[in-house]
């Protein structure tokens, strides 16, 4: 943000302070000032007039002028290339030793076997950057008015560019000094200076029939001014100066109008031309829809439900803080005319500024807040300029939509409050000299220790004490705070017990050749609805977001994850396993979930060959994880999927229960699923995994027993039973019946088709028997053998084979 400290001097006495003393006060204050820098260079010029024109007698287009520099320099010979010299013109000269842009001095020379002395210069010369320039003042040197006097030496002043620029940084917490009033209110206060604000007052020549609604609470604040008999022209040379020291090319009178009081109040201006509204009733909306909205700049936008737009006869004539309508244009042929000041939600004007590629100064004071009780000023200081600068004849009263609560604020606290946050020890009158300077209102002592201060309307950031006490230690300086180490009480730094078994299983999962990634917490619509097995909780949407494709926060995991994995192949990538470990928020639920990725191909152990990635990949991590945090097989139970949604293979997948909780989804997925999203004919595995249920179990303390001192006796059975009956279960049957004796069952073989009846399944098992006290017999294995087999069959009708 750039200001002109001449303009700054008209509001608020700087006299005998350096640019350099204002930076570095209002840099020490909280506001940055990132340089500081002449508007333009040269410090050794002259306003001359040429005598006479030669041209140059070894060169086609160089020119040897007799510049007369006025009494003190007399005659000088200048050799000069710009296509515009002619007799009698007066230019601007600068001599020997001057200083100008670009570090470039002028010294005596030869040029072409001809002295000069001297040279003349362009504007661009001086520093003045090109957008500020017509393509005559570019090309040529710069032609003085009549009224230029010959040897002035003051020629910057005399052109309006003998001053310094600031360049402010803003935070976000101080939007009120974009206002060049606020930032003397500021300065006025730092150095204690005299300020001197411009006022007004509306003086109404006739009531406007115009009309003013808002059907939205994006804008709670809406006025118009009408303005009769206006003359749009060149504005005057104080004006451009302005405006250019601030980065802001002059258009007209009408237009660096509204530009000035902007910068003047913080307050954007939109002015329309009635003559093309053809509308009395001006309706703000947020619910229009427009794929073909032409504005000022002739380029067609999209406007959609959710961008402020102000309508008259549901026709779009301005989208509110961002750009107006080519319908509405103000042009050199404007006679009237309508002025806005209005106050627009901050969040959606940066949302359809940045949508559209539009931002602009206008919509940066919106979206970073204005001052919302300062409407009536801004409009009488607009009328005034508009009858002095533009001769307006007529002006109407203000119509007015205000919904703004104009209530002042007030703060109270007690002076220990203020000491005991910043560390100090300032005295009552400390304090309210700060504030007093500061253009805070005592409204009320008690006694030595309390005061109720009034907030100014423009300091939007204000709402506590803590704001009080930045802006009382800002204005003493921060020096003022006392250095001392904070004490702190010992502790034993370290992961707590969640924290820790995360890592855990991040250790488990890379030490198993997985690779960790991180996705974004952002999604859009269509991913809420993929693989959403762990958690169904309606999901948070943000009211702007950046783009759709990052307008929700998940639910689940997998889907993100298994974005990258598409994202990898599609960059020629296979043969890779991907984890993440990572929370997912709902609006009524929050979770801490896994997911696991496996595309492509596996390194068989101690091979130089691989395998498809399978089903059973994923229910060994499953399975190795559950081993590694303690937790027994008979504490959760796995079972078909029941619901695969055509994003996991039907025959292939499976889901894993605690009592009757679902806590992970795995398996391969579905053929369908990965041609649609690139994979074909990729082997692709997933697992989603509810952390928070695993790490919720309690375990027991490992323990440890002898190892056995007597032999094992394997033996194995084979059975045929129903297709449908799961491993699981018969392994659970067998335990049983066998009680303490049956020590493992190892599946080995699982067949289905020839010999075997349709609908049935042959199920081969390895069972170990063994007991601590003794070494068993034939005997013995042949009873247990016998009640394993009949509970089979009364269980499952299980048949055995051979």
């Amino acid at each position: 943000m750039k200001f002109s400290l001449n303009w700054l001097n008209k509001y608020v006495d700087l006299s005998g302070l350096s640019p350099k003393q204002i930076s570095d006060r209002l840099t020490f204050a909280g506001i940055e000032v990132e340089g500081s820098q002449p508007l333009a260079y040269g410090d050794r010029l002259v306003v001359g007039q040429i005598l006479e024109v030669r041209n140059h007698p070894d060169s086609d287009h160089l020119h040897v002028l007799s510049v007369d520099l006025g009494t003190k320099y007399g005659l000088r010979q200048i050799v000069c290339g710009a296509p515009n010299v002619k007799k009698g013109l007066k230019v601007i000269v600068a001599l020997e030793n001057c200083h100008l842009a670009n570090d470039v001095v002028i010294t005596p020379s030869t040029i072409r076997g001809v002295e000069s002395n001297g040279m003349c210069c362009s504007l661009s010369e001086l520093g003045v950057e090109h957008k500020f320039l017509t393509e005559k003042q570019i090309a040529g040197i710069e032609e003085l008015p009549d009224d230029a006097k010959v040897g002035n030496e003051n020629v910057l002043s005399y052109l309006g560019l003998d001053d310094v620029i600031l360049d402010l940084k803003l935070l976000a917490n101080r939007p009120d000094c974009s206002a060049a009033m606020n930032l003397a209110r500021e300065l006025g206060g730092l150095f204690e200076r005299k300020i001197s604000l411009p006022s007004a007052s509306l003086k109404a020549d006739f009531d406007s029939s115009l009309k003013v609604e808002s059907q939205t609470d994006k804008c709670p604040l809406f006025t118009l001014m009408e303005v009769k008999d206006i003359k749009v022209k060149s504005s005057p040379k104080w004006l451009k100066a302005v405006l250019m020291a601030s980065g802001i090319r002059s258009i007209n009178n009408v237009v660096d109008i509204g530009n000035y009081i902007m910068l003047l109040t913080g307050q954007p201006l939109h002015m329309y031309d009635l003559d093309k509204v053809k509308g009395e009733s001006f309706v703000v909306r947020d619910d229009i829809e427009d794929e073909n909205w032409v504005a000022l700049d002739d380029n067609a936008y999209h406007v959609v439900a959710g961008d402020i737009a102000i309508t008259v006869n549901n026709k779009t004539m301005c989208l509110g803080g961002v750009m107006g309508s080519k319908m509405a244009e103000v042009d050199a042929s404007s006679k009237h005319i309508a002025v806005e000041a209005a106050l627009f939600d901050g969040a959606t004007i940066r949302h359809t500024s940045t949508r559209l590629n539009l931002v602009s100064d206008s919509s940066s004071r919106f979206a970073k807040g204005i001052n919302p009780h300062q409407s009536e000023i801004v409009l009488a200081l607009t009328a005034r300029l508009l009858r002095e600068l533009a001769g307006a004849k007529e002006i109407s009263n203000v119509i007015t939509y205000d919904q703004i609560n104009h209530e002042k604020q007030v703060i109270g606290f007690s002076i220990q409050d203020i000491n005991h946050r910043l560390g100090t020890s300032f005295s009552l009158e400390n304090i309210k000299k700060a504030l007093t300077n500061l253009s805070f209102k005592i409204r009320e002592q008690k006694l030595n220790s309390y005061l109720v201060v009034e907030v100014p309307d423009f300091r939007i950031d204000i709402s506590g004490v803590a704001d009080l006490s930045e802006e009382i230690i800002r204005y003493y300086g921060y020096d003022n705070v006392v250095s001392t180490l904070p004490v702190f009480a010992t502790t034993v730094g370290g992961y707590n017990s969640t924290q820790e078994a995360i890592q855990k299983l991040r250790h488990f999962l890379l030490s198993n050749g997985l690779n960790e990634a991180l996705t974004y917490s952002l999604i859009s619509e269509q991913e809420t609805k993929e693989f959403s097995y762990l958690n169904k909780d309606t999901p948070f949407k943000l009211l702007h977001p950046m783009t759709p494709e990052h307008a929700l926060f998940r639910t689940n995991t997998l889907s993100s994850l298994l974005k990258v994995a598409e994202y990898n192949v599609a960059h020629q990538m296979e043969d890779f396993a991907l984890f993440e470990v990572s929370n997912a928020y709902g609006q009524k639920s929050a979770m801490t979930q896994l997911s696991v990725v496996l595309v492509g191909q596996d390194k068989i152990w101690g091979s130089i060959q691989k395998e498809n990635y399978n089903y059973y990949h994923s229910k060994g991590l499953i399975e190795g994880i559950f081993l590694a945090f303690g937790i027994e097989p008979s504490r959760y139970r796995l079972q078909k999927l029941s619901t695969p949604a055509n994003e996991f293979h039907p025959g292939r997948s499976a889901e894993i229960f605690l009592a009757k909780d679902s806590i992970a989804v795995l398996g391969e997925l579905h053929p369908e699923w990965k041609k649609n999203h690139g994979f074909n004919k990729l082997a692709v595995v997933a697992l989603t995994l509810n952390l928070d249920a695993l790490l919720s179990l309690k375990t027991s303390p490992i323990k440890s027993k002898a190892i056995a001192k007597y032999p094992f006796v394997r033996r194995d059975l084979a059975f045929v039973i129903d297709q449908s009956i799961a491993v699981s279960e018969v392994e659970k049957c067998i335990k049983k019946a066998g009680r303490a004796l049956v020590k493992n069952v190892e599946v080995f073989d699982i067949y289905q088709g020839e010999h075997v009846q349709a609908g049935m399944k042959s199920i081969a098992l390895s069972v170990f028997y063994g007991d601590d006290k003794r070494t068993l017999t034939d005997g013995d294995v042949r009873v247990i053998e016998d009640e394993i087999k009949s509970a089979l069959f009364h269980q499952f009708k299980a048949e055995l084979r051979g």
